[in-house]
């Protein structure tokens, strides 16, 4: 089974909005593969300023090599990764480029991920940082991925019934392709999960530590504990999303 997200580790991440700051501690999700797709979100904290509509900034993380593309603009570079530890080196000595010059945002992120030193899993994605600034990434599943899952998890829920009875009170979720939680992130209320086919595993709640002192709803600890004993999930009528197994279950709706 993975392990409980470090959400204490992620918590100005998920109190923000915006990317993490390199002083918070070590992430448990730090052996995790960082393989994937992803869109640029941030660039030293703000949007990237690229200029040019519908067009988001992509990276791709392949084993060993990390390709940026935004429309004609790209580079790669080689990388070796241990824990939340990167080094990056450019893949070739000069990168060839399309007739029109870079937006700032283009070379911020190329700025901020060629002297990237470490890379940590956030909410929805990836963050990067080193001398030249930080990057925030938004995984986005390939094909393959979502024909994996019955059920893409990803987006916000809210609980409307446990073990089969209505929730006492509203307990609105977040969710991305690795993990489930509830917001403020600094709370440290959110385990992880895997989904393969209609087979659903997260592992028992444990105590991943907070951040902030916030109280949280009372049925939340019993929404964990009902997903840790579940074992399918599936989707029903009405964009539901029900998750179920030995004798316990958490239906969500869509928000």
């Amino acid at each position: 089974m993975m392990r409980l997200l470090a959400f204490a580790a992620l918590a100005l991440a998920a109190c923000t909005g915006a990317a993490e700051t390199a002083d918070e501690p070590p992430s448990a999700a730090s052996g995790r593969d960082i393989t994937g797709s992803y869109v640029v979100e941030f660039v030293n904290e703000a949007a990237p300023v690229i200029g040019i509509e519908g067009s988001d900034p992509e990276i791709a993380i392949e084993a060993g090599r990390i390709h940026f593309q935004s429309q004609c603009v790209f580079e790669d570079w080689r990388y070796e990764r241990s824990g939340e530890t990167i080094a990056v080196r450019p893949l070739r000595a000069e990168v060839e480029m399309c007739a029109r010059g870079l937006e700032p945002g283009e070379e911020a992120i190329m700025a901020a991920v060629g002297a990237a030193d470490t890379v940590r899993h956030v909410p929805r994605g990836l963050w990067l940082s080193g001398a030249a600034g930080t990057v925030q990434l938004r995984f986005v599943p390939s094909a393959d991925d979502l024909a994996s899952r019955a059920v893409d998890l990803s987006g916000s829920w809210r609980v409307t019934a446990l073990d089969g009875k209505p929730t006492a009170d509203p307990i609105d979720l977040e969710a991305d392709w690795h993990g489930v939680w509830w917001e403020p992130g600094c709370a440290g209320q959110g385990v992880s999960y895997t989904i393969k086919g209609d087979a659903f595993d997260t592992p028992p709640p444990g105590n991943p530590g907070t951040v902030c002192d916030i109280g949280f709803p009372p049925e939340l600890e019993q929404v964990w504990s009902a997903m840790a004993a579940a074992d399918t999930i599936v989707s029903t009528r009405g964009g539901e999303v029900e998750i179920a197994g030995d004798g316990r279950s958490v239906r969500l709706t869509a928000r």
